[in-house]
């Protein structure tokens, strides 16, 4: 059993500027039980999974993990029965292959050489990704050294499982993968499972959902009985599953239909039950939208290719012969799995990797050209990164944000006004903000501030590399 009793926590505890980020948690987890654990960014989601698992230590209240007090001189322990996976990969991934990498903690744990091989190759297998077993952590993609992190927790054999946003970096249905293989370690091995998440329809199917608001628990059920709740979550910027929402919007039409539906195969139930016979609707095609182009294009690609590690061995072709364009005032989205080239693309749009003459144009110009203006290029193409916690550098929120009115000499009034913009924009109140240590965030504030950190550059074009992930229902729209 993992038992919390009034547990609590305060980044700099015992300062002026303590930030307190959980405050009074009763939570009880039982072997093999399924918990999901949702809340809006800064809800204190992420810091009660650190501390479940030994990596903070709490500043007030208890915890257990079977038993073991979750103090100190029982930290080792408490994080050998709990295995954590982060919202950010890089975060604990050590080693420079694959197979190294999962191997590292049956190593730590002594195991016999045979053990950590049979151990390492299922969980090569039950992530996908034995194919990679020997490459580089550094050749992987974003999605795929996710699989590598849970594959290397789940080597260790843990008896509970905390996942922080583990699918917000793959695709659809390597996400799926994720999620069954929760169940089926459950099934298979009595593991428990606490998922972290803002994907509504990812938890429909587990034991409990654990509601958070303000570093407290708001509400705590079955799926059915918290998303039937679902004015109260969206009063706290939740959403619910996509399906409950549409019944929702049936019932507000006079459809008789239960407000707990959850599922695609729930809501065809109830509707054949009142609508039995009826024809079915027609839905008209929509119209083709047509293109709207004014001008010349911001950026123009023609016959790019590039290939990683090009003229070795381990070469990686990651585009060949793309062609695109992008307008003033177009909205495009690039669509693609895992290791598309959709990240690599976008790096040539400002200038981050540079391609041979003549194949990628800003304004008509050759960015190559001996005489074209690199930084205007990147100070007027702002890229938001897949993890845009690697492009906070300042220690302040107010500071990172303001880096390039500064940079550009801004007077201080004009500064102001363009960070306090920025920080509205993306949803962070500005005077409880401006002054936040930036390793306090949540990961989904994080992304917000960097978001605005570029919003304050002021750029003609704007790029976000899957903008939305680690994103609150409240945050992803705004």
């Amino acid at each position: 059993m993992l038992d919390a009793e009034q547990l609590s926590f305060s980044y700099n505890f015992g300062k002026a500027d303590a930030i307190v980020a959980l405050k009074a948690i009763d939570l009880r987890v039982a072997p093999g039980e399924l918990v999901a654990l949702i809340g809006h960014n800064g809800s204190g989601k992420s810091t009660l999974a650190k501390l479940l698992a030994g990596i903070l230590t709490p500043t007030g209240g208890r915890f257990s993990v079977d038993g073991v007090p979750g103090e100190e001189a029982q930290l080792w322990e408490i994080r050998r029965r709990v295995g954590m996976v982060f919202q950010r990969p890089d975060d604990q991934l050590i080693a420079n292959t694959v197979i190294d990498d999962i191997a590292f903690g049956p190593e730590n744990l002594g195991l016999p050489r045979a053990e950590i091989e049979v151990r390492v190759q299922r969980a090569l297998a039950a992530l996908g990704i034995t194919a990679v077993a020997h490459k580089q952590i550094s050749e992987l993609s974003g999605g795929e050294k996710q699989r590598v992190a849970i594959a290397g927790v789940l080597a260790m054999q843990p008896g509970y499982l905390i996942l922080d946003e583990p699918t917000t970096m793959l695709a659809p249905a390597m996400a799926r993968q994720v999620l069954r293989l929760a169940h089926e370690l459950r099934d298979r091995e009595g593991l428990a499972v606490i998922h972290i998440t803002h994907f509504m329809s990812e938890v429909v199917d587990f034991d409990r959902l654990v509601v958070l608001e303000a570093g407290g628990i708001l509400m705590q059920g079955t799926p059915r009985e918290i998303f039937a709740r679902a004015d109260e979550l969206e009063a706290i910027g939740l959403g619910v599953p996509a399906v409950t929402r549409f019944a929702r919007r049936l019932i507000a039409r006079g459809v008789a239909i239960p407000h707990d539906v959850l599922t695609a195969d729930d809501l065809a139930q109830q509707l054949s039950l009142r609508v039995n016979g009826s024809s079915a609707m027609h839905t008209p095609s929509p119209e083709p939208v047509p293109e709207n182009h004014i001008g010349a294009p911001l950026i123009a690609v023609r016959d790019l290719r590039f290939s990683y590690m090009a003229g070795t061995p381990l070469a990686q072709e990651a585009l060949r012969g793309i062609d695109c364009a992008v307008y003033p005032g177009e909205t495009v989205a690039i669509l693609g799995g895992t290791q598309a080239g959709k990240s690599t693309l976008i790096e040539f749009f400002n200038g981050l990797r540079l391609p041979a003459p003549g194949m990628v144009f800003y304004k008509g110009e050759d960015i190559v050209a001996a005489d074209f203006n690199l930084d205007r290029l990147r100070e007027e193409v702002g890229i938001v990164f897949q993890q845009p916690e690697a492009q906070l550098f300042e220690d302040i929120v107010g500071m990172d944000v303001s880096y390039v009115p500064r940079r550009k000499g801004l007077p201080p009034a004009e500064s102001r006004a363009l960070v306090e913009q920025a920080l509205a924009a993306v949803g962070l109140d500005y005077e409880a903000f401006r002054l936040r240590y930036v390793y306090a965030l949540s990961g989904g504030q994080k992304r917000r501030v960097a978001l605005a950190g570029v919003l304050a550059a002021q750029p003609k074009m704007l790029i976000l590399d899957e903008p939305v992930a680690g994103l609150d229902h409240v945050g992803a729209r705004s």
